[in-house]
């Protein structure tokens, strides 16, 4: 595979983005599916896996750049969260909470077409915020663990992940989380451990692909309803990650550590939109 000068500096800029929402996909309270909507890129990527035959193909350069940057991020992401996570859980959910806010604008901006918002928008974006909130209702109450998953459990986590990861706001990572799950699927990519990962992996394509028609058939018919279900589950995804951080801050000194988090969430964040805003005009 050949690239100019140009082309190579597109290529290194879609490996970098593919990072980023790599590194968001892994994240609890995070959503790599937002990260892509964010760069203008998630239509594209739904658009191309919804059909391997017919877009994919004809777009693998992307893919492949996006994905290999994924992967980066993904393997750089596991190495060590779990350390950080147990030391700054509360702390981080508030950094994502602000970062997630700041991104608010440009997603309102992908629904944009002049037109006035109608019912069914105003539905969509409620339908998405409920999704949400459910899931904090499930994370918050949820008894559920699975000590030691099989190749069989982590084939069905790797397609309800592949299916999270696809939907921009949702937490893949948060809802592995409530199922006591998170630390089995790290430990298992972070020790490269094969008997784990190939069904995880299988799981995950299988899930992409039949998921992504399905958006793509809404993205199709009912874009501008599509892009308000976004932002509605984008708008939830704070209030699930921060009401969590709330619940679990109770009885911790770590006021001062949440603001200095915060504060550096808003900061990133608004690096994020200015290198998004490079990226989709570049």
């Amino acid at each position: 595979m050949m690239y100019g000068a140009m082309g190579l500096i597109d290529a290194l800029k879609n490996v970098l983005v593919g990072a980023i929402i790599g590194i968001f996909m892994l994240l609890p309270g995070a959503s790599g599916a937002t990260m892509a909507v964010v760069f203008g890129i998630y239509e594209r990527l739904i658009y191309d896996i919804s059909s391997i035959r017919h877009h994919l193909v004809k777009d693998i350069k992307f893919i492949l750049m996006i994905g290999i940057g994924g992967i980066i991020g993904i393997l750089l992401c596991a190495k060590g969260l779990n350390v950080f996570i147990n030391n700054y859980e509360v702390p981080m959910m508030i950094f994502f909470g602000v970062l997630i806010a700041v991104q608010i604008p440009i997603i309102m901006k992908q629904s944009e077409d002049g037109i006035k918002p109608t019912g069914y928008n105003i539905l969509a974006f409620l339908c998405g915020l409920a999704i949400m909130i459910a899931v904090l209702i499930f994370g918050l109450n949820s008894g559920i663990t699975v000590s030691e998953p099989g190749p069989i459990v982590m084939f069905f986590i790797g397609a309800l992940y592949a299916i999270c990861a696809l939907s921009p706001g949702i937490s893949g990572s948060t809802l592995l989380l409530a199922l006591g799950l998170f630390s089995s699927v790290i430990a298992a990519i972070s020790s490269m451990h094969l008997s784990s990962i190939l069904p995880l992996g299988i799981g995950a394509i299988i899930g992409a692909l039949c998921f992504a028609r399905l958006i793509n058939h809404f993205m199709t018919t009912s874009r501008k309803s599509t892009y308000y279900a976004i932002l509605g589950l984008t708008v939830g995804s704070i209030v699930t990650v921060v009401g969590k951080a709330l619940v679990l801050a109770q009885g911790q000194d770590i006021l001062i550590l949440c603001i200095l988090f915060a504060i550096a969430g808003f900061i990133i964040g608004l690096g994020l939109n200015r290198f998004s805003k490079y990226y989709s005009n570049s």
